[in-house]
């Protein structure tokens, strides 16, 4: 493997240098004459603390504005415990579905999105800082987040996610870093546990006038339960601030991962029913792997001249490598993919009658090569592909929320995307293509705000995704995979009180052009097309708060109902890979700060169809954990975490197929035994 390089050029900095002279000298006497935000010196002085809840709260009113599913989770919430995976993050996140296969490897669903992804992901943007970790052909994966450098979660499912042009069925994700303002002057933890799981990580951050910084250094490893399970991830990332002015702030981003993981592949029921630690007996002949490494970095410019106005404009690049052994060959990559991203958010109502703009561009570019080679052992052998890869997707949406009274208010908005996806395979040129898509999609909506602490809304609203690389493939019988739509009605209820918070959402999909991986009508396999309408339907509800002196509840449950829809070979049935239900729920005793005990369960009641054609299915299971965490003051913490205390074997989750034919075959990915972790913290108040 070529090592990783930053492809981000002086360029970007220079252009945003040049923006911000040209800025500084009119904000700072527009400053002078209005006098609407505090003195730099008092936002300097103010605790972390202080500054990190602000924030928060910030994120939380600002989500609350949307006609549509929204959440906010934070990282308080999930580092507590073992807190290693992108699962361990997202596990209580209302409306998500978040499953290990195996060590960090792991499915993301909301609504349905990307139903037969076994590898990266697809039908959910991922951001860090508002700015795309995706590919720029939206595939995605979890290598580059780190839940530990961390300080809250965005979420917004389906359309909603409107607000940063993301134009998923799934919606986007949103991981937000501390910075220099947010974050304790220093804070360490470590972490070991069973199957050999062990983890370090330490943060420092620090403030000087204008000056603010953050760094996050981590490893995290596990040899795993499972054979050929284990994985080693390092990450360093960080940030570093410069008030310009009052007004305008500019911040430089950078991160580095190097992981490793190992793959124990899929079994088929009689080997897991036998032993589930064994892995598939080639991936152990043949080492399979997906080795990961990405160097990434960002500029962003914001400019807020006062509380009403907030323009922000975001460079980006990131270059990644793979090296990812499997049982069919060896796949090497080296992808390159750069941004801008532009959003101007104003507001010019009243104290009661909302008048919000939202508006905004985005350009990405993806250029990259593909090598395959024959599987010797793990090493490369004899070549077998070799491709160039190039990617464009640039994206304008705009949407206005006017407040018809002071409960009532109307969202409009609007989404246009182009993209392009050019392969040129260099060993088969036949087998080369230039897909170009464009789609428009609307969405309205209404918010409806009887109280301080509760509201409702409703939208229809429209989604289009082109496909990404790995679900585009040439072949001669049949076309390219076209873009997949669909339309959603959605209606919710949200609110928060002193004690508790809820979310419940009811919502519709007719999905048109759904990309799965399909057969026909005698049993053939079409590989990935555009079936039929499908329809993706559900009720999400989560729900979190105080039951009593020392006791509280956390719960998150998903009714998925996803099916074809008078399919001519697949008639009503349910899209396999997603379980019907799903309930994950927490309750915490806590008598003294220094000892809360949190008993929790994970139960998938009923069973999970492996294939479309509904002839195979995985058993539904319940899974028992208990946390014990408490403080020790002088900013020490510490936490037990035992999962699976019945030592219940069962499949985390499934290999998705077209039809299975009633047989048995290497679909199941067993979920871990019984594990303890335990872990300390430590941190500057």
């Amino acid at each position: 493997m070529k090592p990783p390089s930053l492809t981000l050029s002086l360029a970007p900095a220079g252009l945003l240098a040049s923006v911000a002279s040209a800025f500084i000298g009119p904000v700072a006497h527009a400053q002078t004459t209005q006098g609407t935000l505090e003195p730099v010196e008092v936002r300097a002085a103010r605790s972390t603390n202080a500054q990190a809840a602000e924030t928060l709260e910030q994120a939380r009113q600002d989500l609350a504005r949307r006609a549509g599913a929204t959440a906010v989770v934070d990282a308080a919430s999930f580092t507590d415990g073992r807190a290693a995976t992108a699962v361990d993050a997202l596990s209580f996140a209302p409306g998500v579905l978040a499953q290990t296969r195996h060590g960090q490897d792991a499915r993301l669903s909301i609504r349905g999105s990307g139903i037969q992804r076994g590898f990266l992901m697809r039908g959910i943007w991922l951001y860090q800082d508002g700015i795309p970790l995706n590919h720029t052909d939206g595939s995605a994966d979890f290598q580059s987040v780190d839940p530990l450098a961390t300080q809250y979660v965005e979420v917004w499912r389906g359309a909603n996610a409107l607000e940063y042009g993301a134009n998923g069925l799934g919606g986007a994700v949103n991981f937000v870093s501390p910075t220099g303002l947010t974050a304790p002057t220093a804070a360490l933890r470590v972490q070991g546990g069973s199957f050999g799981q062990r983890q370090a990580h330490a943060n420092l951050a620090a403030r000087s006038g204008v000056v603010d910084g953050f760094l996050s250094v981590s490893r995290s490893e596990q040899d795993g339960w499972r054979q050929q399970s284990g994985y080693r991830a390092d990450r360093v990332s960080g940030n570093v601030g410069v008030l310009l002015s009052d007004s305008l702030e500019l911040r430089g981003f950078v991160s580095y991962v190097d992981s490793s993981m190992q793959m124990p592949g899929s079994l088929t029921r009689a080997a897991f029913d036998a032993n589930p630690r064994q892995a598939a007996p080639n991936n152990v002949a043949l080492k399979a792997t997906n080795d990961f490494t990405q160097t990434r970095g960002a500029l962003r410019l914001t400019w807020q001249p006062n509380a009403d106005v907030r323009w922000t404009t975001s460079l980006y690049g990131a270059d990644r490598d793979r090296f990812h052994a499997m049982t069919m060959g060896i796949l090497q990559q080296g992808m390159r993919d750069s941004g801008l991203d532009s959003r101007l958010t104003a507001e010019f109502g009243t104290a009661t009658l909302t008048r919000r703009l939202v508006a905004g561009v985005s350009f990405a570019r993806l250029s990259g090569d593909e090598w395959r080679y024959t599987n010797v052992a793990g090493s490369a052998g004899a070549p077998t592909g070799r491709t160039q890869l190039k990617a464009r997707q640039n994206t304008a949406y705009a949407e206005y929320t006017h407040g018809l009274t002071e409960r009532w208010a109307v969202q409009a908005g609007v989404q246009a995307v182009q993209a392009r996806r050019d392969l040129g395979n260099l060993m088969a040129p036949a087998a080369s293509y230039d897909a170009r898509f464009s789609g428009t999609s609307p969405k309205l909506g209404v918010l409806y705000t009887p109280s301080a602490q509760s509201q409702w809304f409703a939208n229809v609203s429209g989604s289009y995704e082109a496909p990404p690389f790995g679900e585009l493939v040439y072949s001669p019988t049949q076309p390219l995979a076209r873009a997949q739509g669909a339309t959603t009605v959605e209606l919710g209820w949200r609110g928060r009180t002193d004690h508790w918070n809820w979310d419940v959402a009811l919502y519709r999909s007719r999905v048109r052009r759904e990309l799965l991986s399909l057969t026909d009508a005698t049993g053939a396999a079409l590989g990935t097309v555009n079936a039929g309408r499908t329809i993706h339907q559900g009720l999400e509800l989560a729900a979190n708060g105080k039951l009593a002196a020392h006791w509280a509840l956390r719960a998150q449950y998903l009714y998925n109902d996803f099916r074809f829809d008078n399919d001519p070979v697949y008639g009503k049935r349910r899209l396999a890979g997603i379980p019907p239900h799903l309930l994950r729920a927490e309750l915490q005793w806590q008598p003294t700060p220094a000892i809360a005990v949190v008993p929790g369960v994970e139960w998938q009641p009923s069973r999970t169809w492996v294939d479309h054609a509904n002839t195979v299915a995985a058993k539904g299971f319940a899974v028992l954990n208990l946390t014990l965490k408490g403080e020790l003051g002088a900013g020490w913490s510490w936490f037990v975490d035992a999962r699976n205390l019945t030592n219940r074997r069962y499949a985390a989750t499934t290999a998705v197929q077209a039809n299975a034919r009633g047989m048995d075959g290497a679909y199941y990915f067993p979920g871990d035994a019984r594990a303890v972790y335990v872990g300390l913290n430590w941190r500057t108040r």
